[in-house]
């Protein structure tokens, strides 16, 4: 599917209209609006509109409009993979000339789809208008100079205990930048970002400053017919890792993830590719990390956790007062908001208590003796039949007898793993799934330990 860029004049306060371009029927062509909403704020921190970094930002930007854009149920010949043909415009054409395989490379593996890649140079358009009738004393100032480094900020449990790490290194004079972004379709992740930032400033006054990025993708084309949109969001990552670039004062960029989460080791053969995401898997950092040098870019993208398992993240915060106390203000789980997936608990908003980041939540709190099922209901550990959920397969994974070498062989197979570390990643892997399984020693009922042999 050939999705065409349009780029408009920006009115006043506003970003520019991004428009998809595509002909879904062969005949007649559908438009939809990729909306920046309160750039201001972005706008505040940086006005850069014409730097390699901003055009990494835009690119990122419009992979994410059109990963959304495009239903696999309509687009996929085979239920999953896309073909996709994007030509992204971009200010700074000569730099990015000869980039488009690594680009290829890294939306291939992150999406699943088969990308073709070109580059044009951007049209003579207003980007963005400030407002001019804002009142001095409204415009936030920054002292740059003393932020020492950035970090992506999701609201997720991860994300809150390595921002919680960092800040416990720097010196009282020094800050953190914090950035983060939500779709203005699902708005939860707003909310937890919040309620956490006033946890932190209060923990860590004047030490953190925060920029939030919202995007979204209209649900009608131009003529105001509705339309069908994928929810896999899977390259949100590259969105953020392109904001979080674009943004920092530093050359540090850290992704707090989990290293479980990162690999994403598939429970059963059938989820080797349409049902593991891939959004901070070492390859996807590894490619852009490239990317960025072969642009010039001196941004050194950081994930300290590489190699822990979420309950490893937990029990080694460096200030494990605050996390214990706020930890239940973050979100991990995976369908927050779907009421379909919450009957067990409808009380709970939040927390599923079904996916597996909510069971691999639950495991890690379980290690600290911090799980409480009243977040999660009692589905997992007091269920009575496997029915057709993730149970299947998360079980099937957890009777396996896995060696280190049958597992360092997976990772090969699955992941395209760097070699020089696929023991450490081996481990890890394996040492995440022994927390599953402790949780179900721990909270299981006869038929959950019966069906593992426990």
């Amino acid at each position: 599917m050939k999705v065409n860029i349009v780029i408009e004049n920006a009115e006043k306060g506003k970003f520019s209209n991004l428009k998809l371009c595509y002909t879904s029927d062969g005949v007649n062509q559908n438009v939809v609006q990729l909306n920046f909403l309160e750039y201001e704020r972005v706008f505040d921190f940086t006005n850069d509109l014409s730097s390699v970094k901003f055009d990494f930002f835009l690119i990122s930007a419009i992979v994410y409009g059109v990963d959304n854009l495009l239903s696999r149920v309509i687009y996929s010949n085979d239920g999953w993979t896309r073909n996709i043909d994007v030509e992204f415009p971009v200010n700074n054409l000569a730099a990015w000339i000869g980039k488009e395989e690594k680009l290829k490379k890294i939306l291939d593996f992150l999406t699943g789809d088969i990308w073709s890649v070109s580059f044009r140079k951007l049209e003579q358009v207003a980007l963005f208008h400030p407002r001019t009738n804002r009142r001095q004393s409204k415009i936030p100032s920054y002292k740059k100079d003393i932020i020492i480094s950035t970090s992506l900020f999701s609201g997720g449990l991860d994300s809150l205990i390595g921002i919680i790490d960092e800040l416990e290194n720097l010196n009282a004079e020094e800050r953190i930048l914090l950035v983060s972004h939500f779709d203005s379709k699902s708005p939860g992740p707003n909310k937890d970002q919040i309620k956490l930032l006033n946890h932190l400033n209060a923990a860590y006054p004047n030490q953190i400053d925060w920029i939030q990025s919202k995007l979204a993708l209209s649900r009608r084309n131009t003529i105001g017919n509705n339309i069908t949109v994928e929810t896999n969001y899977r390259s949100r990552s590259l969105y953020f890792i392109g904001l979080g670039c674009y943004l920092s004062p530093n050359d540090k960029l850290i992704i707090p993830e989990n290293g479980t989460i990162s690999i994403n080791y598939p429970l059963t053969p059938s989820r080797v590719s349409s049902l593991s995401t891939r959004t901070t898997h070492p390859y996807v950092l590894k490619h852009t990390q490239e990317l960025l040098s072969l642009l010039g870019l001196s941004t050194v993208i950081k994930n300290p956790y590489t190699f822990k398992t979420k309950g490893e993240m937990f029990a080694k915060c460096k200030n494990p007062t605050l996390i214990q106390t706020i930890y239940v203000d973050s979100v991990s789980c995976g369908k927050r908001g779907r009421r379909q997936f919450h009957f067990d608990n409808p009380n709970e908003i939040h927390n599923c208590g079904r996916c597996m980041p909510c069971i691999y939540r639950r495991a890690a709190l379980n290690t600290v003796h911090l799980d409480n099922e009243i977040h999660y209901g009692n589905f997992i550990t007091n269920v009575s039949a496997l029915g057709d959920n993730d149970l299947p397969a998360l079980f099937s994974y957890l009777k396996r007898k896995i060696s280190l070498e049958k597992m360092k062989r997976d990772l090969l197979v699955n992941g395209n793993i760097d070699i020089d570390n696929l023991t450490k990643y081996a481990k890890m892997v394996l040492r995440s799934k022994a927390e599953v399984l402790k949780l179900f020693k721990d909270k299981g009922n006869a038929f959950v330990k019966s069906s593992l042999r426990i």
